[in-house]
Formats: structure tokens, C-alpha cells, sequence
């Protein structure tokens, strides 16, 4: 029996839809955007991940929607995941053959998602000229270290770093600028006596807040080789550095210690007039000292007349190791063009978040930055100038970095000498980094 011309066109429509969703049916990707069914031409659809809180969040929304309207074949969706899973997120994902196209994580987990083989080197995306527009700490940063040489596995967006935060309703004359000065000022303006206590200096002495101290000190953990010298030529400076440390920690007129709690308690308390604390900081104590909020370089050690170096990390934006050499790749440079312009960087410090862009003019007079947060900018601008990069490779994370807190803390806790702690460290890294 003939079979209907109307029957027999809707089983063939029956084929050709299942023949599409068979086609359809692939293996884990990139995380994108359907396509949208209207006709015209396609878009490349990029999905960012990142966990930029608010005030940033929205900033970074605003730079987004420019790029999407100025770039109408290029569509870049924002995705935000929680700031403690980002790193292990990413990794997983692109692991398993999806993630997202981009993402923005700091720079000190470059080294560890670099070796799980998630992000794609950046050396040859972007020409060097491009590069030397940016904060050349901020740069370094994203830059991780390998037997070879260094590869690019982030361009930078801002940059942190650390400054001394004061309260200019107690200066009538500049900030201290050399740590003698600091000092004597701090014990000037502390009560120790009174109930609560006022201190001139609350002084938080974890390590991330006073390395920065060990070079001025002529303390050094590697060579310029990567060779450990923390036990040879770094030792005397090391050792100065945790006596000078162990003296914070005893001086009764300063508050000075580990407890980062009780740091933060008399800040917030308004029972303490100076700290020092990184730049993303900076509206805590905007909010804490409204129109009296000084911002002012880490003050030089007077036992050297030399300034500290602390360290500068970046947030950075990468891209997935899966991102083929096709139209998703040229969006992903094109987008990243865009983050580093002088408009894409000004929304940035609108929003708190310190730019890399050096041509950037803090100086100029713009209603939409105010004065306390230009000024505050040129200040990281240069203290960020003077430092140095933060390591971040997966050694330096995972091992180099807890050790010297170990190191730190048995000084301040009164366990270990400085000469005893150095020695210490120096032997448990030689072993744990197999060098002799």
C-alpha cells in the first residue's frame, strides 16, 4: 500500500530532527552562549569568569557592555563564581575539556594552573609595545618562571600593593617617612594606659605585610638564578629582619603582632591612627576616616636608608589552554586590548581597584575620580615602582612561602632565635626543593 505524500513528509521531518540532535550531542567544551536562532551574522560568543566583588563587579560590567556594543560580532557573558573555588573551578573545567573562554584570577595562582596544563602562554597574542604600557611589577607578576626562562600567562588589570594608612586629623605636617620617624610618632600618639587603649601604629606582622622589610634589611630567599641563598648571603639580612620584627612585637607603645583580629578591632574601633595593608584596602579605611584618609609610601628603614620592596600582585586575565587558533582567539586578544585602554582603566579606579595603564594621568582633574583617590593611586603607583613581583610559581606557594611564615612565626612566638629559624628554613627548603 502507497504511503500518503502527507505522511510520508513528516517522517522524513522526523529524521532530519533526529539526525540534528545527534549531531548536536558533543563531548564536554567550552562553556558558551547558544547562538541566537535569529538570521544574520554569527557572533563569537566569549564567557568570562570572575570574582570581582562590588564595587569592581559593576565596573567591570560597565567595561564589558562597551566592549559587546562597540563589537557587535563579539558578544563577551560574565559569569561570577566564589572567590575561594575560582582557581580550582578553572582548573577542573578546562581539565575536563570545557571552562570558560577567559577569567580573571590573581597572579600568584598562575604558576599552579600553568602546570595543570589550563591556561594558554599569552607570549606571542599580544606585542611587546603593548606590554611596556603597563606597570612593569604588574607584568612581572603574570610572568611565570621555568627552567627555560619566563612565559606570559596573564596580562595584568590592576595591581595590589602595600602603603601606610593614616589618619591626617592627627598629622599637622607630613607622614613619617623613615621607620625612626614612624616609630617615634606611633609611641607619641599611643595611651596604653587609657581603657581601651589608643595606639599610634596597630601593625599586622604577617609575612605578606613585611617581607617587604627583609630586603631593606639586604635579606634575600633566591638569587637572581633561583638559587636558595636565604642561609648564605641572604642570612644577616634575614636575621636583622626578624629581630627587627621581634622588637615590634615586644614595644609596648605600638600594637604590633600576628593577631590580625585584634589588628582589625582597633582600627575599626577608631582606637588606632596609622596601619599598613594593601591597596584593595582602600575603601575600608575611606569608610573608617571619611575626608581625613592619608595614604603615604612605606616609610624607608632607617637602619639602611633603604626603601623595603613589597611585593605586587596582579590580577590578570587568562586564557583557557583549549582556546583554539580561530575567531574565539582573535575576540580574546581583542577584549584584552580593550581592558588596558585609558577609558577600561579609569572605570577601574572609579571602583577602587589600582590601574596598571602608566600613561594613565593620575594627576588629572577628573569629577569622576575623587582627589582622595587620585592621590591615593600615585602613591601605590610609585611604592608598586619599588617593588617586586610576587613569586608564583607552584614551589613558591606551596612550599617557600609556608616555610617563611614557620620562619616568622617561631621568631615572634619566641620559639627559635632569628639565627635558629634562618637555619631552620634554609635546611627544610634545600631538602624540599632538592637543592644542595
Amino acid at each position: 500500500m502507497a504511503v500518503p505524500q502527507q505522511l510520508r513528509r513528516i517522517v522524513i521531518l522526523a529524521l532530519t530532527l533526529l539526525t540534528f540532535i545527534a549531531c548536536s550531542a558533543q563531548g564536554p567544551g567550552l562553556a558558551t552562549t547558544p547562538q541566537p536562532a535569529a538570521p544574520g551574522p554569527a557572533r563569537t560568543i566569549l564567557l568570562l569568569w570572575h570574582a570581582w566583588t562590588p564595587p569592581a563587579d559593576r565596573a567591570l560590567a560597565t567595561v564589558v557592555e562597551r566592549f559587546n556594543r562597540a563589537n557587535p560580532g563579539i558578544q563577551v557573558v560574565i559569569q561570577t563564581r566564589q572567590v575561594t573555588s575560582l582557581r580550582d573551578d578553572l582548573a577542573n573545567a578546562v581539565a575536563e575539556g570545557g571552562g570558560p573562554h577567559l577569567a580573571i584570577v590573581s597572579s600568584h595562582t598562575l604558576g599552579s594552573l600553568a602546570e595543570e596544563g589550563a591556561l594558554l602562554p599569552l607570549d606571542d597574542l599580544l606585542a611587546a609595545q603593548e606590554l611596556e604600557r603597563l606597570l612593569p611589577t604588574a607584568v612581572g607578576a603574570a610572568r611565570v618562571r621555568h627552567r627555560e626562562g619566563a612565559s606570559l600567562y596573564g596580562v595584568p588589570l590592576t595591581f595590589d600593593t602595600l602603603a601606610l594608612y593614616y589618619n591626617k586629623a592627627n598629622f599637622s605636617a607630613a607622614p613619617p617617612g623613615d621607620t625612626d620617624s614612624l616609630l617615634r610618632v606611633a609611641r607619641g600618639l599611643s595611651d596604653s594606659r587609657s581603657d581601651p587603649p589608643v595606639w599610634g601604629l596597630a601593625y599586622n606582622l604577617n609575612l605578606d605585610r613585611t617581607i617587604g622589610y627583609l630586603y631593606a634589611f639586604g635579606g634575600r630567599i633566591f638569587d637572581d638564578e633561583g638559587n636558595l641563598v636565604l642561609g648564605l648571603d641572604g642570612r644577616t639580612g634575614a636575621e636583622a629582619w626578624l629581630e627587627w620584627l621581634l622588637a615590634l612585637r615586644e614595644d609596648e607603645g605600638l600594637l604590633a603582632g600576628l593577631d590580625g583580629i585584634a589588628v582589625d578591632n582597633a582600627l575599626m574601633s577608631q582606637r588606632a591612627l596609622m596601619t599598613i595593608d594593601w591597596a584593595h584596602a582602600l575603601g575600608r579605611y575611606s569608610a573608617l576616616w571619611p575626608g581625613k584618609l592619608g595614604v603615604a609610601p612605606l616609610p624607608r628603614l632607617s637602619g639602611t636608608n633603604r626603601l623595603p620592596q613589597p611585593y605586587v600582585q596582579s590580577d590578570t586575565l587568562v586564557l583557557n589552554a583549549r582556546v583554539g587558533d580561530g575567531p574565539e582567539r582573535g575576540a580574546a586578544v581583542a577584549f584584552t586590548r580593550h581592558l588596558i585602554t585609558d577609558a577600561s582603566q579609569r572605570e577601574l579606579l572609579r571602583a577602587g581597584r589600582q590601574p596598571v595603564l602608566m600613561s594613565l594621568d593620575l594627576n588629572a582633574a577628573d569629577l569622576a575620580v575623587p582627589t582622595e583617590m587620585r592621590e591615593a593611586a600615585r602613591v601605590f603607583r610609585a611604592q608598586a615602582e619599588a617593588g617586586l613581583p610576587m613569586p608564583n610559581t607552584r614551589a613558591a606557594t606551596e612550599t617557600v612561602w609556608p616555610v617563611l611564615t614557620d620562619m616568622q612565626g617561631s621568631v615572634l612566638r619566641r620559639l627559635l632565635t632569628p639565627a635558629q629559624a634562618v637555619e631552620y628554613a634554609d635546611t627544610t627548603l634545600r631538602a624540599r626543593l632538592d637543592q644542595p
